[in-house]
């Protein structure tokens, strides 16, 4: 699997460049007489800058990402699951692919996409959740009772979008969120997110 670097990460560097080669060939210098270079008119809109107010690069680059493209080869498997075991899922709201430790070994973990589902508009019926932080986003750690070896991190990536780890069958609730923990610190930074 060949990774993608997500766009948002290109924007600085390229805001940067564009910034510094405008500075640099802006000014002029004559020998001999002290020079004030102009303050040139810096165009700070870039590609990967969203432009319009529905945010439409953030929209388009969560529509173009796979869920099991938002990790590679490397991640998976330093995270302790198998590559092999990779299955997409794309039923229903259901939009996530999941891996197991080796096949037919448990625990699952899934990773989970949704750019039409609030965080805030989860349906927690019947579950335990609490406000959680994975690096800057907002999330919510979601557990079930009645499931004991599952545990879910959701993280908000915009107003009407948010990204799921999920492990279950695992050998405790604690174990779960100890892996889903660690699996989505690894995720976090791979999300494409609303500018806002």
């Amino acid at each position: 699997m060949t990774r993608r670097t997500p766009p948002h990460r290109h924007t600085p560097a390229l805001a940067g460049i564009t910034l510094l080669t405008v500075l640099t060939g802006c000014t002029t210098e004559t020998t001999g007489q002290a020079h004030t270079p102009t303050t040139p008119t810096i165009n700070t809109t870039t590609a990967d800058t969203p432009t319009s107010p529905d945010n439409s690069t953030f929209t388009e680059e969560l529509a173009n990402l796979l869920p099991c493209e938002v990790l590679d080869d490397n991640q998976i498997t330093d995270l302790g699951f198998d590559l092999t075991t990779a299955q997409f899922d794309d039923v229903g709201i259901l939009y996530a692919c999941r891996y197991r430790t080796a096949p037919g070994e448990t625990p699952l973990m899934s990773i989970g996409l949704d750019a039409d589902w609030a965080l805030d508009e989860l349906n927690l019926t019947n579950y335990d959740s609490t406000d959680h932080q994975v690096g800057p986003l907002r999330a919510l750690l979601i557990t079930n009772d009645t499931d004991p070896n599952m545990c879910q991190i959701s993280m908000e990536l915009g107003e009407t979008a948010h990204a799921t780890v999920r492990v279950s069958w695992a050998e405790s609730q604690e174990a779960a969120c100890e892996a889903a923990e660690r699996v989505a610190a690894v995720v976090e930074p791979e999300l494409p997110r609303e500018q806002g």
